[in-house]
């Protein structure tokens, strides 16, 4: 797959992601997107638990690919520095978790005893999350030092914090009437990071392009 495919593959994830919960809603009865949790629509006894765990794996080995583009994009640089090549790693390292806690460790229904499954599902989705955040510092960090996204790394640092208070407004909320929608804000703040990533790398002709064609407009 080129690099052009695996960049698409980027910005289509955020929009299979969004479809998945959106279809999960109105599928099943009683569903609400403010109180009730997107690991909900997969846990076991769900309907129609099936589809939506095929289409969250299809989101999960879409961020899987965009994720080898992306280290196939930091070793063709020719400035395949340490930091873009253990972002990328990470990156593709959280598509495999993402796909992992709502295939083989999903959440457990609310009201049930509580499984092994489950609590790992609480356990790797918290390893995520921070094996996100870590992602996108380091590839932030990495285009910032190559000079090839000026000022990618200050948008990256902007990112995580505001996945952090996310994060935290999501964990103040847990159980309560808008514990739904503070965890959709925090999935949210990383797409639109995934997305102007994979927009930006799918502009470029060659990874090994100068900053100054970016910023003028052309790719090189």
């Amino acid at each position: 797959m080129n690099r052009r495919l695996l960049s698409m593959c980027g910005m289509m994830a955020p929009v299979v992601f969004v479809f998945t919960a959106i279809l999960g809603g109105a599928m099943r009865p009683g569903y609400n997107h403010l109180s009730d949790t997107l690991s909900e629509l997969f846990s076991p006894g769900s309907p129609n638990r099936l589809l939506l765990s095929t289409l969250h794996t299809v989101f999960g080995l879409l961020l899987v690919l965009f994720g080898i583009g992306v280290l196939r994009f930091v070793r063709e640089s020719g400035q395949s520095m340490r930091t873009g090549t253990v972002g990328a790693v990470l990156f593709i390292a959280m598509a495999l978790l993402n796909v992992a806690t709502a295939t083989v460790f999903p959440q457990d229904a609310w009201g049930s005893p509580p499984t092994f499954p489950g609590r790992m599902h609480i356990a790797l989705s918290g390893v995520a999350g921070l094996v996100s955040m870590l992602s996108m510092l380091l590839i932030g960090i990495w285009l910032n030092r190559t000079g090839m996204f000026p000022g990618f790394a200050a948008y990256s640092f902007a990112t995580v914090a505001a996945a952090i208070v996310a994060t935290g407004f999501f964990a103040a909320n847990y159980g309560k009437p808008m514990m739904g929608l503070t965890e959709r804000i925090a999935a949210l703040v990383g797409f639109q990071w995934t997305f102007t990533l994979a927009l930006w790398i799918f502009t470029r002709r060659s990874a090994g392009a100068p900053a100054a064609s970016f910023r003028s407009g052309r790719c090189a």
